[in-house]
């Protein structure tokens, strides 16, 4: 994230274990994603979503950055958002490790979920599902996005967040398998980028994940808003 309220984040390359540097995240953004550099005989599929993506990721930086992470309403905010975005973004991106990676994604949504519960937060709507991902390539994008962004939170972890002190951990911060996740898809992203149709389809889902993750932002912020009027 932007060093405003919340402390800067910082994500290691899980690929080749490059020294720390300033990501969205948080978490969520100048990325682990944007820290490994392309093949240089090639305009790989990380390459050409690194690239593609990253007007979108500073904007996502410039919103999840004004968040104070060390506070109550800030932490219950970035929840909700991510639990608005994952909604829609989780059940491709499950898939796309199962059958793609071999890995089993943690349920991001249920962690979610028992994290807004146990600060008493509502229901969440999450919108409809808007992704074409029966586009080729398509889950691939969107894996990206969701896989990346989680490695925010591990700095999040070291650096701390509202509701440690008062004996609430949040589930979706404190799971761990970002790092695996990401360690997989770098090279399966590296290895891929000739087929055009993959190419177009992996770009536009990668694109429309962060509009996802900017929409659901701002959702969140109505929910504030919806909250403050109803209690006068």
């Amino acid at each position: 994230m932007l060093l405003r309220n919340i402390p800067g984040l910082y994500v290691l390359n899980m690929a080749e274990q490059v020294p720390p540097r300033l990501c969205w995240q948080c978490s969520l953004y100048e990325s682990a994603m944007l820290l490994d550099a392309p093949l240089p005989h090639a305009p790989d599929l990380l390459s050409v979503l690194r690239e593609a993506t990253a007007p979108s990721h500073a904007r996502l930086d410039d919103a999840f950055g004004a968040l104070a992470l060390n506070q109550r309403d800030g932490i219950a905010r970035f929840l909700r958002a991510h639990a608005i975005g994952m909604a829609q973004l989780y059940p491709p991106v499950r898939d796309f490790m199962r059958r793609e990676l071999g890995l089993i994604c943690p349920d991001y949504p249920a962690m979610l979920r028992a994290d807004l519960d146990a600060l008493g937060e509502p229901e969440l709507d999450a919108g409809d599902v808007s992704l074409k991902q029966d586009e080729t390539g398509a889950a691939a994008g969107i894996s990206y996005v969701v896989t990346g962004s989680r490695l925010g939170l591990t700095v999040i972890r070291q650096r701390g967040y509202w509701g440690e002190a008062e004996g609430f951990r949040s589930a979706y911060m404190e799971d761990g398998a970002e790092r695996a996740g990401w360690k997989a898809l770098v090279p399966w992203l590296r290895a891929r980028g000739d087929d055009p149709s993959e190419r177009d389809g992996a770009r536009a889902a990668a694109l429309e994940s962060f509009d996802i993750f900017a929409r659901a932002f701002a959702a969140s912020a109505a929910d504030d808003i919806a909250r403050q009027d109803a209690h006068g």
